[in-house]
């Protein structure tokens, strides 16, 4: 991180991001092979228009309400469960809690897969990696200035700044395995084998601040010059997608799914 801190202008910027790659996605075509969508989406695909963005609204005001009344209540007992078992609280809370708040994705993921529609998990996944980049990074100064009653920076401390770098540089890393779009065993082996490392690393220099960060921005460069590998290897592959990435979507595509005949 170039910064000591996250404002509001990185949230313009991050919400900018945002809203440009859901005006660039929402005409994508769709799989005209896959089955129909079965279960709640089938049942919301259904409705008029009206009543899908009705649902729609509703829903996701029932889960805001769910994450708004277990999320403090969880990192609390998260840290109090910490220092009952004498394990650093900083690490549960990094570690554990995102098993708690990405079980979701995963689960959608998970039976994407097993429905033998491997692309839509993967698609999945990357989607929510972009929504937390952008809209979940970008709100964290607002909830700041929230609470302090005005316009607040979100301060970070070295650790934190090199936490946002490596996860950035992962994601770098992430997205140059992903240019010939597929995603193969090695990959895979290689993103879970430098994931266990840095894991192993947080553990090892748990009590050691300064050895923390180094370790932490060490694997970062490690990261980027393992990206920088990947998009030197495949700068056709990164050239075509960019080329598609720039051109407009198609005219007349719906803001929201087709609802079947």
């Amino acid at each position: 991180m170039l910064k000591d801190g996250i404002g509001p202008l990185d949230f313009v910027v991050l919400a900018a991001f945002f809203g440009a790659y859901v005006w660039r996605t929402r005409g994508a075509p769709e799989d005209e092979g896959q089955d129909e969508e079965p279960g709640p989406a089938a049942a919301l695909n259904a409705l008029p228009v009206a009543g899908w963005w009705a649902a729609t609204a509703a829903l996701t005001l029932a889960a805001c309400g769910v994450i708004l009344a277990s999320a403090e209540p969880f990192a609390e007992a998260l840290v109090g469960a910490g220092r009952v078992l004498g394990l650093d609280e900083f690490l549960l809370i990094q570690w554990l809690a995102p098993l708690a708040s990405e079980a979701p994705a995963m689960t959608v993921a998970v039976l994407f897969v097993l429905a033998g529609r491997a692309a839509n998990g993967l698609g999945a996944l990357v989607s929510d990696k972009i929504s937390q980049w952008t809209l979940l990074v970008g709100m964290l100064p607002l909830a700041m200035s929230a609470g302090a009653g005005s316009l607040a920076n979100l301060p970070l401390d070295a650790r934190q700044a090199e936490e946002f770098f490596l996860t950035a540089a992962q994601s770098l890393f992430a997205l140059g395995l992903l240019l010939r779009l597929r995603l193969g065993l090695v990959s895979a082996f290689a993103l879970a084998s430098l994931f266990g490392l840095q894991v192993g690393l947080a553990f090892a220099y748990r009590d050691d601040a300064a050895g923390t960060v180094a370790t932490l921005a060490a694997l970062a460069w490690v990261y980027l010059g393992l990206a920088a590998i990947l998009f030197l290897v495949n700068r056709r592959h990164l050239v075509d997608l960019l080329r598609v990435a720039f051109l407009p979507p198609a005219a007349g595509a719906p803001g929201r799914p087709e609802r079947p005949d």
